[in-house]
Order: C-alpha cells, then sequence, then structure tokens
C-alpha cells in the first residue's frame, strides 16, 4: 500500500506539471507568442525567489547591503546573471511609523523608469500600425502651432525636441487638455532635433500620444499591451487593494511624505504633468520580468526591439552615455553594452541596469533620499563584475553582523556638547577668522528599526553634528586628493553664486543649480523670501564646506541675515546642485556602534577598549566604539566615547579617518 501511495503521488505531481505547462503554452499562444525560452521561464517564477541557495555571490552581496542599512538604506534588490537570481530582498522599512519592513515584494514608485514603458508603447503602436516614430504631432493633435506640429515622435522620445524639461508641478492637478496647452503654448529652448534636452514634459506629450492612437487611456494600454504580457501583475497605476497594501512610504528631507496615492492622482492614474515620464509603481521582481520579455518576442518584435535601444544622441560629456527610446546606452566594465535608467521624484529612487552583453542584470530601489539608492548601483556592480570596491565596517548590522552589547547604555552616555582643539589664527568656526573653539553635538539616533528579523537598524545608533568647518572636515573623512578638490571647488562656487544672488545677479546661482534665470529667481523668491521677511536683510554669506552622506554631496554655507543666521544645505547631482534648503544647524552624522578595530562584532562589550588618544584620558576610562560610513566615498570615520568606570556622561569624544590622527574633543559646559 505503501508503494502504491507514493506512485499515487508521484502520478499526479507529473499530471500538475504537465497542467502548468499546458496553461503556459496555452496563454502564450494566445497572445501569439513563441514558445518561452529559459529566460522567460525564469520570469514566471522571479517574484518567489530570494536567491540561488549558497550562492556565495548573493550571500557576499546581502551582506553589503545589509551593513547599509544599518547606516540607513532602505529598499529592494535584485541581482542576477546567467538567468539565475542571486540576489532578491528588501532591507530597511517601508513605512518608519507602522515599522512595516521593505520586502522583494514591496511596492514603490519607479519615476523616470516610466519612461521606458512610454517609449515601448510608441513602437508597440507602430507594430501594430497605428503609427511612425517619423509622425510629426500634426497628425495627431491638429491644433499645434506650427512649430509645435513639425516635432517628430523619434524628437521626443530622444530628448531633442527643444521642449522644456517641465511644464508645470508633478502632482499638479492639470488634465491632458490642460497640458498640451501649455506645451504648445510655449517657447521652444531649440530648433528641434539640434540637441539633447531632457524633457520629463516630452514624454506627457507621447502618453498622450499613446491615447489618440490606441482609443484606450495610458494606463489602460500599458497594463494591457504591455504589462499583462510581460506577466508584470504588481506594475501600473490603479492596482488591486491587496497590492497597494504593499506600497512603500517615501521619505524626503522635511520626514515622511507618504505614498503616491497620498498626493493627487486622477481617477486613472497620476495627473497629466506626471503622467507618462513617471509615477509607475512597480516592484523589482516585476522589472526583472521585464527584462526578460524584452529578451524576446513577447511585447515587441525585433525591429522594434532594436530601435528601442539604438543609441541616437549624446547625453552630455558628463554622462558617458547615449540616449535611446526611454534608455541610456554605454558600457559595462566588460566594455560590452549596458542599457539602463534611473529614476528619481525627490523621495523614491531607483535604478535599472541591463547588461545584456554579459548577462546580467542589476534592478534597486530605495525610498529614502537621506540614503541614495543611485549611489548603491556602482558599488553593486563593482561587486557582480568582480571589482575593487570599499567594504562598509562590521557594525551591529543584523543579521550579518551581532549585536555590540551594551551599545545602547553607551550610546546614552555619550549624548552632549565636545569642543574641538581651537583652530589657528584664519580657521575659526564657519570660516570668519575668529578662534571660538568649535563645538560637536551628539545625539541619540532615534530612527525606528524594523520590529521582526531581519533587524535592519541596530540600537544605539549616534547623531553627530558639527557647527563650522574644522568639525565638518573630520566628519567627511580622509578623502582621496580627486573628492577634496571637488569638495573645495564646489565650497567656492557656492559661496560666489549666493553671494551674487544676495546682490541681486542670478546668472551664477542658476547655472549652478543648471536651470533658466527665471526659474532660478522664482527658487530663490520661494526660499530667501520668508527668512528675510522673519530675519531681515540677508547680509553676507560663508563657506562651511562639504558632506557625504548617504551616498549624496551636499554643500554648506552659513548664511548671515540682520536679525539671525540660517545655514543653506546645496544637494548635488552631477555637476549641478539639484535641492536647495535652509537649515537652523547643521545635520548630523549617522554613527553605527561598532566593535573595536581589530576585534570581530559581539565579541567584546562596547565598553572595553582604551581610545586611540589614550594619553589624556582618565586611568579607570573605557570607550565606546562608533563607525560613519559613507557608500559613494568609501570612506569611513570612526568615534570613540571616553566613558568614566564610575559612571555618568562620556568625558570627551575622539574621532578618526583612515591613516589620520585622532582629534580628541573634551565635553564642554
Amino acid at each position: 500500500m505503501a508503494k502504491l501511495g507514493r506512485s499515487w503521488m508521484q502520478a499526479v505531481a507529473v499530471l500538475a506539471v504537465l497542467a502548468l505547462a499546458y496553461q503556459t503554452w496555452r496563454s502564450r499562444w494566445l497572445w501569439g507568442q513563441p514558445d518561452a525560452g529559459p529566460d522567460a521561464r525564469a520570469a514566471a517564477s522571479v517574484a518567489a525567489v530570494a536567491a540561488v541557495a549558497g550562492d556565495p555571490l548573493g550571500a557576499a552581496l546581502d551582506r553589503y547591503l545589509a551593513r547599509l542599512a544599518a547606516f540607513g538604506y532602505s529598499g529592494s534588490a535584485l541581482v542576477a546573471r546567467g538567468g539565475r537570481v542571486l540576489l532578491h530582498r528588501g532591507y530597511g522599512l517601508a513605512d518608519r511609523a507602522r515599522g512595516v519592513p521593505y520586502t522583494a515584494e514591496t511596492l514603490f514608485d519607479v519615476a523616470s523608469i516610466s519612461k521606458q514603458f512610454t517609449a515601448a508603447a510608441i513602437l508597440a503602436l507602430e507594430m501594430d500600425g497605428k503609427l511612425k516614430v517619423e509622425d510629426t504631432l500634426g497628425r495627431f493633435f491638429p491644433v499645434a502651432p506650427e512649430d509645435k506640429a513639425a516635432i517628430t515622435l523619434h524628437q521626443l522620445l530622444t530628448h531633442t525636441s527643444g521642449l522644456r524639461d517641465t511644464f508645470g508641478e508633478e502632482y499638479e492637478t492639470a488634465t491632458r487638455e490642460e497640458l498640451l496647452r501649455r506645451v504648445f503654448a510655449s517657447q521652444l529652448l531649440s530648433r528641434p532635433g539640434r540637441r539633447y534636452r531632457y524633457s520629463n514634459g516630452g514624454y506627457s506629450v507621447l502618453a498622450a500620444v499613446v491615447e489618440v492612437a490606441s482609443g484606450q487611456s495610458y494606463g489602460a494600454y500599458l497594463r494591457e499591451r504591455l504589462f499583462e504580457r510581460a506577466g508584470m501583475r504588481s506594475t501600473g497605476f490603479r492596482l488591486p487593494p491587496r497590492q497597494l497594501a504593499l506600497l512603500a512610504h517615501g521619505y524626503t528631507a522635511d520626514g515622511d511624505w507618504g505614498t503616491p496615492l497620498d498626493h493627487p492622482w486622477a481617477p486613472d492614474g497620476p495627473w497629466w504633468i506626471l503622467r507618462g515620464n513617471g509615477g509607475i509603481l512597480s516592484t523589482t521582481g516585476d522589472l526583472y520580468r521585464w527584462h526578460l520579455a524584452l529578451a524576446g518576442d513577447a511585447v515587441l518584435a525585433r525591429p522594434q526591439r532594436e530601435k528601442y535601444v539604438t543609441p541616437y544622441v549624446s547625453e552630455g560629456r558628463w554622462a558617458h552615455t547615449d540616449y535611446a527610446y526611454g534608455w541610456s546606452v554605454g558600457k559595462s566594465p566588460t566594455g560590452k553594452r549596458e542599457i539602463s535608467h534611473i529614476g528619481g521624484n525627490g523621495a523614491f529612487e531607483s535604478d535599472f541596469r541591463r547588461y545584456v552583453g554579459d548577462g546580467a542584470v542589476i534592478i534597486l530601489s530605495g525610498n529614502s533620499i537621506d540614503y541614495s539608492a543611485l549611489a548603491i548601483g556602482d558599488h553593486l556592480e563593482n561587486r557582480l563584475f568582480g571589482l575593487p570596491d570599499a567594504d562598509p565596517p562590521a557594525v551591529a548590522a543584523p543579521p550579518v553582523d551581532p549585536p555590540v552589547p551594551g551599545a545602547a547604555a553607551a550610546a546614552a552616555r555619550c549624548g552632549g556638547v565636545y569642543l574641538l582643539p581651537a583652530p589657528g589664527p584664519g580657521a575659526g568656526a564657519g570660516g570668519d577668522g575668529g578662534a571660538r573653539p568649535e563645538r560637536l553635538t551628539v545625539t541619540l539616533d532615534t530612527a525606528p528599526a524594523t520590529p521582526t528579523p531581519p533587524a535592519t537598524a541596530p540600537a544605539g545608533r549616534l547623531l553627530v553634528a558639527a557647527d563650522g568647518k574644522q568639525g565638518m572636515a573630520l566628519l567627511l573623512g580622509a578623502l582621496g586628493a580627486d573628492d577634496r578638490d571637488l569638495v573645495a571647488g564646489r565650497d567656492a562656487n557656492v559661496v560666489a553664486a549666493l553671494d551674487a544672488a544676495r546682490e541681486g545677479r542670478l546668472q551664477p546661482f542658476a547655472k549652478l543649480m543648471g536651470v533658466e534665470a527665471d526659474a532660478a529667481a522664482d527658487l530663490l523668491r520661494s526660499r530667501v523670501g520668508p527668512l528675510a521677511g522673519q530675519l531681515g536683510a540677508w547680509t553676507g554669506v560663508a563657506g562651511l564646506g562639504g558632506a557625504a552622506r548617504g551616498g549624496r554631496w551636499f554643500t554648506y554655507a552659513r548664511c548671515d541675515f540682520a536679525r539671525g543666521t540660517r545655514i543653506a544645505e546645496l544637494g548635488w547631482a552631477g555637476p549641478t546642485a539639484e535641492t536647495l534648503r535652509f537649515l537652523d544647524a547643521l545635520p548630523g552624522q549617522r554613527f553605527v556602534p561598532a566593535p573595536p578595530p581589530g576585534a570581530a562584532a559581539g565579541t567584546a562589550a562596547a565598553t572595553t577598549t582604551t581610545p586611540p588618544a589614550a594619553a589624556t584620558t582618565l586611568a579607570a576610562s573605557a570607550a565606546a566604539t562608533f563607525a560613519a560610513f559613507d557608500v559613494r566615498t568609501g570612506v569611513t570615520v570612526r568615534a570613540a566615547c571616553e566613558l568614566p568606570a564610575a559612571g555618568g556622561p562620556a568625558s570627551a569624544l575622539t574621532l578618526r579617518s583612515g591613516d589620520g590622527a585622532p582629534v580628541r574633543a573634551a565635553r564642554g559646559p
């Protein structure tokens, strides 16, 4: 009977496999697709695959990202090579207030990665005989003025239409008709076809073309013609409630931004300033399905697929890539073709890298501007291709590193104000030539941790904030020569641009921000206007230096007003500044509990090691050790709080980076 039972069970299993194979074949036959290859078959199971069991590279990548999560990264990652998913999991929190972990199934806003779906929709319509990429806007919109009517779809797809970047705020409630009215009334920045100039608005116009040519709404056409054929069940605008329950919150510099659905949306998706160029919701698993579908005829035939990724126009000397249709085309570390695109909206960031010549793919998401997912992609690439890359320090980063015993209690004793050694003449706080000792302010980091394993935010993290150039340089750490020059150059440029803006000369500031003069004026009016009303006339600017936090570069300058001072923070994206805000004080650098240098995590108590500056430490003191790490620079800064054996607050804080000499700051009043 036992033998008969086993035979019966085996027969049932075989029938189940045959039934599944039949359903897969039948669905592809109904869609008019060829038989699935191994990559397409892998797409059907990607959502259930976390990683190839026991794969050493996948485990190493997981350990790397888990350590970054201890410093603040939250998001998801999928890495595959040769049709094998090596890593697919989430890190950190999708919703901090509710303690919801970010997982491989978490939904996020892909932002500008949406453009590749708009481009694919145009090519699908061409494939179906509804249009050609050589068609002009005049064919679809008879009311278009002569200069706009002559713009071709190809020019819109390649950002060579001459249209400006945007035609309103992303979540402004603008209809399709209002978008087109603004586009048609605008002045072209250059003759169509003459030069590359990134235009989100151009892709919104393409979304309108999709609706006119297909007779469907943009979202419905993408769902039926693209997403369903690619097996993407968690991608689109209006998804089922059970999927939307997995939608992450985004976090800006101002805090919880909420989800995209917390902002104005039309009944069928985002309004038209955003539609076509951003706003699509997806998962890393679904984007991998899309990658696999593009390897065959499931969505686009070969002629359209070739048009899709043909490099047409250079994106500029800073980019080292050419633009295709919704994709950037460049070279991988092996010199083979890489097709990629990034996305970001100030809260969410995403990075989609297809190494088609190497048979590999990296897909990253992040939901916090405080820790850039875009900065991580290069480092995953280095590790995937076996290139040198800086390792984060071993810290309390569950589950890959054990906690540091006693870290939370020790960190609580470290809080307070510390005085750095007095600078020499001409190097005072804020660069004003004074000799006042600068201060370091240490507070407990209250960022939440995941409530269930795997935890990603260890207890006992600190925030260390400077108040001048000396402290900023210490927290920035031991940079290489190129990065030092970059920081110094940006510091000088920011001071010059802000000083010119203070005097009413806008062009240097507009160049710094990479915007037109009118946009620069609007930005200053919105940021400086309220401050001038509160604090009086803007009287001066002094550079404070730079910072690298969470993979992003920042430059800071002290802005003096008649009745007070504020700190200008400029966040960089490439050669220009992307963000500007004014702060009451310099932000803190995150330090995570770490074992003493040379000791393994978890093998020693947090209060058993003598700090480097032992000569000036009380004989009965011990130290609690911490580390800060920036993913972009690869620089580690270590901190040690001297803890008197008799209890009470720490007596001093010592900072050290690389081979530099330790700098000891005594506790201040």
